[in-house]
């Protein structure tokens, strides 16, 4: 297998959703798997980095990530711990997570990433490397997510970060944000929902958590989104906001991580030179935005993930596309 271009470190689970009085349905999930399978189905070299359990669900997820063209290599086997499930339920499309399967366990297999099967070589083609903050709940995945991200950033790759907050994960929740503003600074790339700038920043605009996280410094991007509310972003001095378009929608787990597959997808196609160009922004924040809303048409995380093509013909379809932008002057 070619040299990925991207790695996706993190948790791989599966999100079960129950939706009574039908039996739950398991799919893959974890926002880094997720977000490698979707790079792989926009023709993005990826590889997804972390541990499954020694047991049948790790073994399927190893299986499905391959099937896709993701890049399993760094994916370590835990013995004597199980594969998370995370149990969903939908309400009107929208999913409230509501605890961790098989019950009366405390450890699960992300937890255990060591990084001992990812070498020098391994990191040395990569060109982005994406995370999020689920990992850092627990060691030694933690302490391996953040050497990785150092080591990285030394290579000269670009690093994003999804904060994807889910207290559930973190046995003291309170302490957490103060534990991960710190990590967040580490990325040239920021996406954040509403609700986590409002817990970690205290506030909501872009421009306040650029300045909070890196002051004045150019080089960095921070994307609020909302849901299926306007998206609002600050880039290289550049402010922008654009609606996510109107889909059919079935199910919102994925979408984010939809958002990011194809937010890299098209940075892949710039260049730090066209990343400072509003116009250049504002397209390739519309193209992330129309992959993330395609993947609510359907159930689970990744079987509604589009394929370059199909990106582009519905952008063909809606030209009318209206996003603003204005740098300050």
């Amino acid at each position: 297998m070619s040299q990925p271009t991207v790695l996706c470190a993190g948790e791989v689970l599966f999100d079960c959703l129950e939706v009574p009085p039908d039996p739950p349905q398991c799919f893959l999930g974890g926002a880094p798997a997720n977000v490698a399978c979707g790079l792989v189905k926009l023709g993005v070299s990826a590889a997804f980095l972390g541990a499954v359990g020694d047991d049948a669900l790790g073994e399927q997820a190893c299986a499905e990530l391959a099937a896709l063209g993701v890049n399993i290599e760094a994916v370590e086997r835990v013995a004597g711990v199980p594969t998370r499930q995370v149990r969903v339920q939908l309400v009107g499309g929208d999913r409230q997570f509501v605890g961790f399967a098989p019950g009366g366990t405390s450890v699960f297999a992300d937890m255990q990433f060591s990084g001992q099967q990812v070498s020098p070589s391994f990191l040395a083609g990569a060109q982005f490397f994406v995370t999020g903050t689920l990992g850092l709940a627990s060691e030694p995945t933690a302490t391996t997510i953040e050497h990785l991200v150092q080591q990285l950033r030394q290579n000269g790759a670009f690093i994003l970060i999804d904060a994807n907050w889910r207290p559930i994960f973190w046995r003291d929740a309170s302490a957490a944000p103060e534990r991960l503003r710190p990590f967040l600074a580490q990325a040239h790339f920021l996406k954040l929902a509403k609700e986590e700038a409002e817990l970690f920043f205290s506030d909501s605009d872009p421009q306040v958590v650029y300045r909070a996280l890196w002051g004045t410094a150019p080089d960095h991007a921070v994307v609020i989104t909302d849901g299926d509310q306007t998206i609002h972003y600050w880039w290289h001095g550049n402010q922008g906001e654009l609606h996510p378009p109107t889909m059919p929608v079935v199910d919102t787990t994925g979408a984010g991580d939809g958002f990011v597959a194809g937010w890299i997808a098209q940075l892949l196609q710039g260049s730090p030179e066209t990343y400072r160009d509003p116009q250049w922004q504002a397209a390739c924040l519309e193209f992330a935005t129309v992959v993330g809303a395609l993947v609510t048409t359907k159930r689970g995380a990744i079987a509604g993930q589009p394929t370059l093509a199909e990106v582009t013909q519905w952008l063909r379809d809606h030209p009318q596309r209206k996003i603003r932008t204005h740098s300050p002057p």
